[in-house]
């Protein structure tokens, strides 16, 4: 800005006021920003840990539904892991049953709140997020690799055979 004729700086255009500088409301935005971060990691551990549990209960409910042919194909030389296998199958497909119903939710949402106000405000539009089809593929993954952690956790620990 050019000096005006009392030494202070004279505005370029009378549309500004005057100017501002914006380090402290800046360092105000990046502080609740990270304590948001940390929030939302932890109710992602704390929902990570939940979903294991809730799986292994699936499983370890239909242990305790088939403990009688479990005993049965023990008795007739079945292995371990035939025995194991449906469990394993079963946990999986209540995890992606589970990463379904999310990804559908997602869409849903994305649908009814996001795109709608992508259209009125510019910043959610320009955003740089993970695409929706390769979040897709994230969520049904982790789904799978949850629950097949989940049956593997409960098997090892609860089917004794």
């Amino acid at each position: 800005m050019p000096p005006g004729p009392n030494g202070k700086p004279k505005a370029i255009s009378p549309a500004i006021d005057t100017i501002s500088n914006s380090q402290q409301l800046a360092h105000k935005i990046r502080t609740v920003t990270n304590a948001v971060k940390i929030i939302l990691s932890v109710v992602a551990v704390l929902l990570l840990v939940v979903s294991l549990m809730l799986v292994a209960n699936t499983i370890r409910l239909s242990i305790y539904a088939r403990r009688r042919e479990i005993e049965v194909m023990k008795l007739v030389g079945a292995t371990n892991w035939f025995i194991r296998w449906p469990f394993v199958l079963e946990g999986l497909i209540v995890g992606l049953a589970g990463g379904g119903l999310a990804v559908g939710i997602l869409w849903v949402g994305k649908l009814t709140i996001i795109d709608p106000l992508s259209q009125n405000f510019v910043l959610i539009d320009n955003f740089s997020t993970i695409a929706f089809v390769p979040l897709i593929a994230t969520l049904m993954a982790a789904a799978v690799v949850v629950s097949a952690l989940g049956s593997g956790v409960t098997l090892r620990r609860f089917l004794r055979v």
